[in-house]
């Protein structure tokens, strides 16, 4: 079909298409007048919910922001904010509201929650660009109602979200309380079995450790170093022996009392009283630095066999308690598998105990990190019904419908309308039109490069 042709069809049904073309307009019309109109608020929230908890100090994950903010989004459409609003505004109460819901479902279900579905139709909620806004919008017949249901929603949403955080947590701490609980009885169990064993094989538990290995530790730190100060002590009874000061002192009396008998025997002579006393006090401090050596190394000897006796009697005493030790190992092994298992639930129950007061206290907190951002706003003019969007609308329904119904008409009771329907029904060239009216020039020269289009299209057209 050429141009042309699909021209004339569409002059030929013109009243067709015009008919309803007017058709869906007044339809269109009749039905933005019969409808109420619709007024939209907004109401907007700033979602801090992206700083660390206050409590545990962790963070959304940059990958879950997408989750989380959907989540966000159906928590506001959710039943259970739309009910909370319908408790808050007395909508059950609304004599209008009753005579809809007895005209629509007569009586049966539940009101509460058909209202709900209502408050959540007219509902839409999405992220401003760019940021971490919410932005609330319902619609209702009056821009009042549609304030104040959208300031329940906004504030219902806020209330239910810290409800459902705080909830959350304390049935968390109440699960972590039972395991605290368990804990705690079965920390006390494996106490109560160590200290039943310690008893029974008499070990003593001190600060140190076990009280026997305590001991040889000791010991043995005893005896490295009594054997580290062997030499030493040796060498200062040695020295002891040998290095008398009341031994030096009178070896130099005795010198000097020789030099004092050699004087007196020259200027007095050898029979003088005073030189035969002399020699006497010689002979008494040689006496005394005999007696004094003999001490001295009598001294020494002690302190050498004293030296030696410590380190044997250390000796031995390690030895006896190494024995003892050895002899209480597999005792020791069992009791320190005890100990390891009074730690291990030790720290379970700590474990168990700080993460139930961390969600005690999570449960009590007031913040739901969502931010009222203004109250909210109701749009005066309506957002429906918008007679230039309907108008044109429909004037394009209209206009598609009319075409295609023209068309539809058209093949249902087919015509010869110019040549072209001739040439393409009989498939042979027409040479001339008789009686056609002489056209301007223009229009000639128009419907002959139409037709010539149509011929040069239908020349390519692939051979069946």
């Amino acid at each position: 079909m050429s141009i042309v042709q699909f021209l004339r069809i569409l002059i030929a049904r013109r009243w067709i298409i015009l008919a309803t073309l007017i058709t869906c307009v007044v339809v269109a019309t009749a039905v933005a007048r019969i409808l109420p109109p619709r007024y939209p608020a907004r109401a907007r929230v700033l979602m801090d919910s992206f700083k660390p908890d206050p409590v545990t100090g962790s963070m959304i994950q940059t990958s879950a922001l997408r989750t989380f903010t959907r989540t966000q989004i159906e928590l506001i459409k959710d039943y259970r904010v739309a009910g909370d609003v319908v408790d808050k505004l007395g909508l059950l109460n609304s004599p209008d509201l009753v005579a809809a819901f007895q005209s629509e479902t007569g009586g049966a279900g539940d009101m509460r929650r058909w209202v709900a579905e209502r408050i959540t139709e007219n509902t839409n909620v999405g992220l401003v660009e760019n940021s971490n806004i919410l932005e609330i919008t319902y619609e209702a017949s009056n821009p009042e109602i549609a304030k104040r249901t959208v300031n329940a929603l906004r504030d219902s949403y806020i209330d239910n979200s810290l409800r459902f955080r705080t909830d959350s947590a304390g049935r968390t701490a109440d699960w972590y309380l039972e395991q605290a609980d368990r804990a705690k009885r079965v920390l006390e169990d494996a106490e109560a079995a160590k200290t039943k064993y310690e008893t029974d094989n008499g070990i003593v538990i001190t600060a140190g450790g076990e009280a026997e290995t305590v001991k040889l530790s000791g010991l043995q730190s005893a005896l490295v170093a009594a054997r580290s100060g062997e030499g030493a002590q040796q060498f200062a009874a040695t020295t002891r022996a040998n290095e008398s000061p009341v031994v030096d002192q009178l070896k130099i009396q005795l010198a000097n009392m020789n030099d004092a008998i050699e004087q007196s025997a020259e200027r007095l002579g050898t029979q003088h009283p005073t030189y035969l006393a002399m020699l006497t006090r010689r002979d008494q401090l040689q006496v005394q630095v005999r007696r004094e050596e003999a001490s001295a190394r009598a001294a020494g000897s002690r302190q050498l066999g004293s030296s030696r006796q410590s380190v044997a009697q250390l000796e031995s005493a390690y030895e006896a308690q190494r024995a003892k030790v050895f002899a209480m190992k597999d005792k020791l092994d069992k009791d320190a598998a005890l100990m390891r298992e009074v730690e291990l639930r030790r720290a379970q129950y700590e474990q168990a105990a700080k993460r139930t007061a961390e969600l005690r206290l999570e449960s009590n907190i007031n913040d739901s990190g969502l931010i009222v951002l203004g109250d909210a706003r109701a749009q005066a003019s309506p957002s429906f019904p918008n007679w230039t969007q309907i108008v044109s609308l429909s004037v394009g329904l209209g206009l598609g419908m009319g075409i295609v119904l023209g068309l539809f008409v058209e093949l249902l009771n087919r015509r010869v309308r110019g040549a072209e329907d001739l040439r393409t029904s009989a498939r042979v060239p027409v040479f001339a039109i008789i009686g056609e009216t002489p056209r301007p020039a223009w229009r000639t020269a128009l419907r002959r490069l139409l037709s010539r289009r149509s011929e040069t299209a239908a020349s390519w057209q692939p051979a069946q």
